[in-house]
């Protein structure tokens, strides 16, 4: 039996709890165009969004493969930090398309690691990677997520995860000294709350209150940006940040044993990139007794292609049987 494929012309887009990026692929062997990025608020339904870009394109889409900020339910996703519910077959009636799928944003950005290049990524720690190792990817953005791929010969297999919303807690007098007030307000404390734009913005207020100087309502971009020009408590808290995202990244390449490699994603990575002091992420990253030897084995980047999810669907879309997707439960239609 022939396996399930794709039809081109394809609608790409990487739907996030804030952007949402939609391209078109021509065909298997074309690059994404771009065609809008949109607020995801913007529009009160994710059909609603395409069909206005799609509206005066001269070559309509015929499928569709994207990618969504939120646990997955077969042909049906919620997004966790927004309201759009997708579902595919609504999705397909109301752009007229004859074939689609569904897959977690981290199964796109795990998609991308088989075809990014080394333009795309900045080696922060080295490591001793293996060809065929477990590549795991992860990510601060509107909220955190991470996925694994997993390949053997031409075949592969993306695992998504919901990492984002594992406990986490201190580890030295350092962090306990500031974990009250992280923690203050919710009844769990997770990754996603320290891992994100929301967790840089609480980081920030967490140092300025421990040190005893007044918070300024800031967002994630400003701590970025006055953090880059020597402001002391922004510059505490980003260091905050890339110390947790390292031991968390180290943890969870200890889960997957990714030998592959680690690749962080997501937006906010790469604009503070400029203040990763590699040795301090390297000593967190790889010290986990009684581990260590094995931790030391594993190498860290940061994706800077800021359209690695869409080369991730194109990839998907060009080949599903490549990356496990050719699965009739999931694709909107046999």
């Amino acid at each position: 039996m022939r396996p399930p494929s794709i039809s081109y012309p394809v609608l790409v887009a990487d739907v996030g709890g804030t952007n949402c990026r939609l391209s078109l692929v021509a065909d298997p062997d074309s690059a994404h165009r771009p065609l809008a990025r949109l607020g995801t608020g913007s529009y009160p339904t994710a059909e609603a969004a395409f069909a206005s870009v799609l509206a005066d394109l001269p070559e309509k889409p015929r499928a569709a493969v994207i990618a969504v900020a939120g646990p997955l339910d077969g042909r049906q996703a919620q997004l966790t930090n927004a309201i759009w519910e997708l579902d595919g077959r609504r999705i397909a009636a109301a752009l007229d398309l004859t074939q689609g799928l569904l897959v977690n944003d981290f199964e796109a950005l795990s998609a991308s690691l088989a075809v990014l290049g080394p333009r795309d990524v900045v080696t922060l720690v080295e490591g001793q990677p293996e060809p065929e190792g477990v590549r795991l990817v992860l990510g601060p953005g509107t909220g955190f997520g991470a996925a694994a791929l997993l390949t053997h010969g031409e075949r592969g297999m993306l695992i998504p995860t919901e990492s984002g919303h594992i406990g986490i807690g201190p580890e030295d007098q350092a962090e306990q000294r500031i974990w009250p007030a992280l923690s203050e307000g919710v009844p769990r404390l997770t990754v996603e709350h320290l891992l994100s734009g929301d967790g840089l913005v609480r980081l920030h207020k967490a140092v300025a209150r421990t040190s005893g100087t007044p918070a300024a309502d800031v967002s994630a971009a400003d701590i970025s940006r006055l953090a880059q020009d020597g402001d002391p408590g922004a510059l505490m808290a980003v260091v905050c940040f890339w110390r947790l995202l390292a031991r968390v990244a180290g943890d969870l390449a200890l889960i997957f044993k990714a030998t592959g490699g680690v690749f962080i994603a997501g937006g906010i990575a790469p604009h503070l990139l400029p203040l990763a002091d590699k040795a301090a992420i390297r000593t967190v990253f790889a010290g986990k007794p009684p581990m260590e030897e094995l931790a030391g084995r594993f190498a860290l980047h940061v994706v800077t292609a800021p359209d690695a999810a869409e080369q991730g669907l194109a990839a998907i879309a060009a080949n599903l049987h490549r990356f496990g997707l050719d699965d009739p439960k999931r694709l909107w239609f046999g």
